[in-house]
């Protein structure tokens, strides 16, 4: 898989975790679930355009404050999805596929942990 073909891929799986955060139901109780239920209002994450580097940035911050709150198990994935986000060739200096599991987890714990299906 080429560079380009790789960060394509990447950009198009966090454009696929931001749109579905804006469609997560359910709740939790944990300011960490509060912040995902919340995400489906925040348009900063719901209208992320992954080719606006404005718009990518509010995400990013929105994407921190979910990391802030995020449990340790979880908090390193959203750490390697926030890379993503941020700065899609530096994260395919690694593993491609590290960010494609990151996301993978943070779905599976969202399920988990906070009853809200993303994605």
């Amino acid at each position: 898989m080429t560079r380009s073909t790789r960060t394509a891929s990447l950009l198009g799986a966090a454009a696929a975790l931001v749109l579905g955060l804006s469609a997560c139901g359910g709740g939790g109780d944990s300011e960490y679930c509060d912040l995902l239920s919340s995400a489906e209002e925040d348009s900063a994450l719901a209208d992320a355009d992954p080719s606006d580097p404005e718009a990518l940035e509010d995400a990013n911050d929105r994407v921190q404050e979910i990391i802030d709150a995020a449990p340790d198990d979880v908090r390193g994935d959203w750490e390697t999805f926030q890379t993503a986000l941020s700065d899609p060739e530096a994260a395919q200096e690694g593993d491609p596929t590290e960010a494609l599991t990151a996301l993978e987890n943070i779905q599976q714990h969202a399920q988990d942990e906070c009853d809200l299906e993303l994605g």
